[in-house]
């Protein structure tokens, strides 16, 4: 198969549902997936993953990449337990694991190469936190304490970190008619002091670096990777990617005010034309490669001028 026919195709879906205590403290770095009661969304969700492979050209690969996050590398697991239950007896698609050591690792890519017509779903890399969350990201203790105050409602939290100043006022009745005390000078997203600008650029570097690696390690086959990611960080970058402004108006019009849900995907995909395609829910745009190298700039330059409406808020 020729590299003109190959596509690569970048499917974010986020992590399955994490354990929930009412009344407890929440701390969004440490939450856990609950292992011992399989999601009842579990089997559609890899089976939806599984058909996608199945319909891919021949040749395809498949690999899945947590964030570094626990529960996102716990759902890797389900997905990976579900899918060999899905493949067992079968011969045309083989779940391969990459090793510690370098060159058994690169034994195994030989193999998938030296085997052209044969789909294979490399099960482990390794997580990364340009999805997931830095260990000292300053922004996770404030993450939590609106967590608390929000009682646990990641669409208003998200909302909360993404509006500008002009939108607190509607923002706030939100967010008393949801039950939620609290008086408008105390909406306050500039206590995050990481911008949601800055959760969407690690991605986007994240994104050109994986389909760049991609493309040298296995350079004449088409790619599917199923990363397992986190709903604020997805959402904030799948906007960029539309070409909108991070707001309280964008997550409202174009998210139909709504984060997503537990194993819910989006996807890039690099086409063999050199477009790029987005799609989430119903929407779908194309544009070209150049564009799409393009739009780090402008989320970079939006997240500065987000900084400096902080500072003039203080």
């Amino acid at each position: 198969m020729g590299h003109e026919n190959n596509f690569f195709e970048i499917g974010i879906s986020r992590h399955a549902p994490k354990i929930e205590k009412a009344g407890e403290s929440v701390d969004v770095a440490t939450q856990e997936v609950d292992m011992e009661n399989e999601p009842a969304e579990l089997e559609e969700k890899v089976k939806s993953i599984l058909e996608n492979l199945e319909h891919a050209p021949e040749g395809t690969v498949m690999a899945l990449e947590p964030s570094n996050v626990k529960r996102a590398n716990q759902t890797r697991e389900l997905f990976i337990g579900k899918l060999g239950e899905l493949l067992k007896d079968r011969e045309d698609i083989e779940i391969v694991s990459l090793s510690e050591n370098p060159e058994e690792s690169e034994a195994i890519l030989q193999t998938i190469k030296e085997n052209p017509q044969k789909k294979y779903i490399i099960a482990n890399l390794r997580g990364s936190w340009l999805i997931g969350f830095k260990e000292n990201d300053q922004s996770l203790p404030i993450v939590n304490k609106w967590k608390n105050i929000l009682k646990g409602n990641e669409n208003l939290l998200g909302k909360v970190w993404a509006a500008q100043a002009d939108e607190i006022p509607l923002l706030t009745k939100e967010l008393r008619a949801e039950g939620i005390v609290i008086n408008e000078v105390d909406v306050r997203p500039q206590e995050f002091q990481n911008t949601p600008e800055d959760q969407v650029v690690p991605f986007m570097k994240w994104l050109q670096a994986v389909e760049k690696i991609g493309q040298d390690r296995l350079p004449n086959r088409s790619l599917i990777l199923e990363a397992i990611s986190h709903n604020l960080r997805s959402d904030y970058t799948i906007l960029s990617l539309l070409g909108e402004n991070i707001s309280v108006e964008s997550i409202n019009r174009v998210l139909g005010g709504e984060f997503r849900q537990p194993f819910e995907r989006s996807s890039v995909i690099f086409n063999n034309d050199g477009s790029v395609t987005i799609k989430y829910r119903k929407i779908e745009k194309t544009y070209p490669r150049q564009e799409f190298d393009q739009i780090i700039d402008q989320v970079r330059a939006h997240g500065e001028e987000r900084k400096k409406e902080w500072l003039t808020s203080k």
